[in-house]
């Protein structure tokens, strides 16, 4: 082959063979530049057409990103198939790692690199299929390039599944190939390639990176296979910073669901460790003790009274409060905290004579509980998360959706639901959280798959009656109650349909987006799924179609009036493909008789043009009597109804997407001890501020 002029260009050494075939150096001289050409092995060649090479030829030359291997063309020829492509002045990364692996900062360094590529590949439709250390190659300046996404198949072809991988003999073991090492569970399994496999395999590159060898190994194909089934790996050095041993957790996590669902949120977890760890090398004040807290000196805070009620509305950019009178005339607006911040849960503790506002705080840095006592002028800043889970769980923690009061005959019991899937409970007011093993380790859960918005927790019912019986909805899993205190946990779905799958009435998959009781009537249940509106009137052991009347069965948020059972609200949507009020009309619909008829509540909603969702905790009330009514949408409106429904208000427009809005009445404020701090400390006077363009922090 040296020597030979194939087209245009002129063969002049041979780089490297593996199993995919051999590389030379080429020279164009055409374009008068130095190329790499890859010629396929015969193997690989008989399965992979001419067009099937063109076709991913074009897609890898439309990522145009600078840490992927550029292909320039695809030709044949004689019998062999040949790919030209950028030529890289480098090493793989295998050959860069070595027994001890990399330092830790370099590791960081190239894992975005990395991450960045996939993130760019994933947004097209490519999977890569066979990531690993020795497909990606690091320059001399410390630039990575992650090789061979021309050969990687779209996610609309199944056509060259065998193609990017190399030939291993499971049973001997003699052919155990590198790509074995990489291959995620589903793949061993012959399920299709997903984004999450490429993560899988970039796992196994970061595991490699830090600790200097594979995550899994085995005498035999058969063996290797069997540690990446059944086994957790070994834990990193200890001079590995937490965060990135974290990342490498989720990846390797053996459900697809519970893995990270994208390349960008990899790229941003890293990035958000690199950031940390450089803060940590910078000198920290030696005062280090006793609860950390956030001051918020640039807010206009609300003076909350007696009576009050209280808006507490979490957006995908910070925290707003609102205030008025119980006259609801007139509102107050504070905020936002946590600017920039994604709030997607919220509640109002007022059991034990509590003034609490506790919220979930999203961010790059992982997801927070934060909590105030004086309504947001102070809040907690714990140095670590208290909600998490163990190592041995194979889990890492993405986002708590929701924060869920116990009883008033149970103060101190809390409970959150998170994504991916799972239940944590605290018995003294949050200050510690314990994971419901029970439902976590559902025999259903390996197959339960995530929603459009990931496989998350969403909605918690404790019965008011029975402290045992506690009632949950999981998208894309379906409805799960526990009758003996969480040690064991059933699907409820009989009844409930499921529009996206072949069979239309599964034990557990259907997609819920809320569930509503009544204090009062804890039997009766109100369901809003995806594709179809339900009530149960045994506890959720059967569930019956309520949705004629309405112009949609498709929405997220439902509630029931504080005061009669028998009312209920929504707000649907058009279809799963337009998500977006029907007829471009906000119209509130709401039953009367528990879903025998419905009625449209639009006096003071805008009718024309009105295109607006609102999410599954975006719908609330207060317990006044005529009940407010409150919801607020993705557009960044807030509106009000003070008669149950009949009128509404806008108070608030142009806010960031509302996420949650929950309302409560603030009373017996004098329990609240003057100069008291959100810790329960003893805090200094400070003159007054007026309030500033923008929100200060100080820790």
């Amino acid at each position: 082959m040296l020597g030979k002029t194939i087209g245009h260009y002129r063969i002049d050494a041979k780089l490297g063979a593996g199993g995919m075939g051999a590389v030379y150096r080429a020279h164009d001289e055409m374009l008068k530049r130095d190329v790499a050409i890859k010629f396929l092995a015969k193997t690989v060649a008989d399965k992979v057409a001419r067009d099937h090479l063109l076709e991913e030829a074009r897609i890898s030359s439309s990522l145009s990103h600078p840490n992927v291997c550029t292909i320039y063309e695809v030709g044949k020829h004689d019998d062999d198939f040949y790919v030209v492509m950028e030529l890289i002045d480098g090493r793989t990364l295998h050959s860069i790692v070595g027994n001890a692996g990399l330092a830790p900062e370099t590791a960081l360094r190239y894992a975005i690199q990395i991450a960045d590529a996939l993130s760019r590949a994933h947004e097209r439709g490519v999977i890569h299929r066979d990531l690993k250390s020795s497909n990606v190659m690091v320059t001399g300046d410390g630039r990575v390039k992650v090789l061979d996404f021309g050969l990687a198949m779209s996610l609309r072809k199944q056509q060259i599944d065998d193609a990017t991988r190399s030939v291993v003999d499971l049973g001997s073991g003699s052919e155990l190939a590198g790509t074995l090492a990489y291959m995620a569970p589903e793949i061993l399994r012959a399920d299709p390639a997903t984004p999450q496999s490429d993560l899988w395999a970039f796992g196994v590159v970061l595991y490699e990176m830090a600790a200097g060898k594979l995550p899994f190994a085995g005498r035999t194909g058969l063996e290797l296979a069997s540690q990446i089934f059944h086994q957790t790996p070994a834990a990193l050095p200890p001079h590995i910073s937490p965060g990135y041993s974290g990342v490498v957790q989720r990846c390797l996590a053996k459900e697809p669901a519970v893995r990270f669902q994208r390349a960008s949120e990899v790229r941003a977890a890293l990035e958000a460790t690199q950031s940390a760890s450089i803060a940590a090398q910078q000198p920290q004040p030696s005062d280090q003790s006793g609860p950390r807290t956030i001051f918020f000196r640039g807010v206009e805070h609300l003076a909350m009274k007696n009576n009050d009620v209280l808006l507490v509305v979490g957006t995908n950019k910070g925290l707003f409060l609102f205030r008025s009178s119980r006259e609801r005339k007139q509102w107050k607006m504070a905020g936002p905290y946590f600017h920039g911040r994604a709030i997607y849960s919220a509640a109002y503790d007022s059991r034990a004579g509590r003034h609490r506002l506790w919220i979930s705080v999203s961010s790059y840095w992982g997801t927070y509980l934060h909590y105030s006592d004086d309504f947001g002028r102070i809040w907690t800043n714990p140095i670590e998360a208290s909600i998490k889970f163990s190592a041995d769980s194979g889990a890492t923690l993405k986002n708590i959706w929701q924060i869920c009061l116990g009883s008033d005959a149970r103060p101190d019991q809390m409970f959150c639901g998170v994504e991916p899937a799972a239940l944590f409970r605290s018995e003294d007011n949050g200050e510690t959280w314990s994971l419901e093993r029970g439902l976590f380790d559902h025999p259903h859960r390996p197959r339960w798959r995530p929603g459009n918005g990931g496989l998350c927790l969403h909605t918690i019912i404790p019965d008011p009656v029975n402290a045992d019986r506690v009632t949950v909805a999981i998208s894309s899993a379906g409805v799960y109650r526990t009758d003996d205190g969480g040690r064991t946990w059933q699907a409820r779905n009989l009844g409930i349909r499921v529009v996206f799958e072949p069979e239309k009435h599964p034990e557990f998959g259907q997609c819920i987006h809320k569930i509503a009781i009544h204090p009062t009537r804890p039997e009766r249940m109100f369901l809003q799924n995806h594709w179809g509106l339900y009530r149960s009137d045994n506890y959720g052991d059967s569930w019956s179609d309520i949705s004629h009347g309405v112009p949609s069965d498709f929405g997220f948020c439902t509630l029931v009036h504080p005061h009669n059972p028998d009312w209920v609200y929504i707000i649907p949507v058009e279809s799963d493909e337009f998500r977006c009020t029907p007829e471009g009309k906000l119209r509130v619909y709401r039953t009367r008789n528990a879903g025998g008829s419905w009625e449209p509540l639009t006096r003071g909603l805008p009718q024309h043009d009105a295109y607006e969702t609102v999410l599954r905790d975006g719908l609330c009330s207060d317990s006044l009597d005529p009940a407010g009514i409150y919801f607020g949408t993705r557009s960044g409106k807030l509106f009000a109804s003070t008669d149950d429904g009949k009128n509404w208000t806008k108070l608030a427009d142009g806010l960031p997407q509302i996420v949650s809005v929950r309302a409560a009445i603030v009373t017996d404020l004098g329990k609240i001890a003057p100069g008291t701090s959100a810790t329960g400390r003893k805090k200094k006077t400070a003159p007054a501020r007026r309030s500033a363009p923008k929100t200060r922090r100080k820790r």
